[in-house]
């Protein structure tokens, strides 16, 4: 979750939103962030390929501008089929494939963004329904792309 932008906007949609991310500084300021906001925020320590969540808990999951980061992709899409209820929405931000090198360097990724097609092949792999996919301009002749699915039963 970061430092919370995406949170602001789903706590206003929801009437309570998880996020999770693996650095305490970030949660701290993410805390600070919504301090006193009420209930609907809960923060927690983990990483996408393994929630601090139960399973079946949440009714929508959204990895957003992630996914490039981290080293299995396809491990975070199963860890989110197994938070996820039957039906539920889950909705995948990232990059569009690219040939810029310099990110590894400059920004840690290890992945230069994907496919459509590789992102469809893992939801479908992970047990979820294909649904739609949009892309869309970012700075540095960068695309991204946002990918909903819904989980179905294996």
């Amino acid at each position: 979750c970061g430092t919370g932008d995406l949170l602001e906007s789903l706590k206003k949609k929801a009437e309570l939103v998880i996020g999770v991310d693996k650095s305490p500084r970030m949660l701290a300021e993410a805390g600070r962030r919504f301090q006193g906001d009420g209930k609907n925020i809960n923060l927690r320590l983990g990483q996408l390929e393994h929630l601090p969540l139960r399973e079946g808990e949440a009714n929508v999951a959204v990895i957003n501008m992630v996914m490039h980061h981290i080293p299995d992709p396809l491990a975070a899409i199963e860890e989110a089929y197994r938070i996820l209820k039957p039906g539920s929405l889950f909705i995948i931000v990232d990059l569009m494939h690219h040939d810029q090198e310099i990110m590894r360097e400059r920004f840690g990724d290890r992945w230069l963004g994907f496919s459509i097609d590789e992102i469809r092949q893992w939801l479908e792999r992970s047990g979820f329904e294909f649904k739609t996919n949009h892309c869309f301009d970012l700075k540095k002749n960068l695309q991204g792309f946002i990918v909903t699915s819904t989980r179905i039963k294996k």
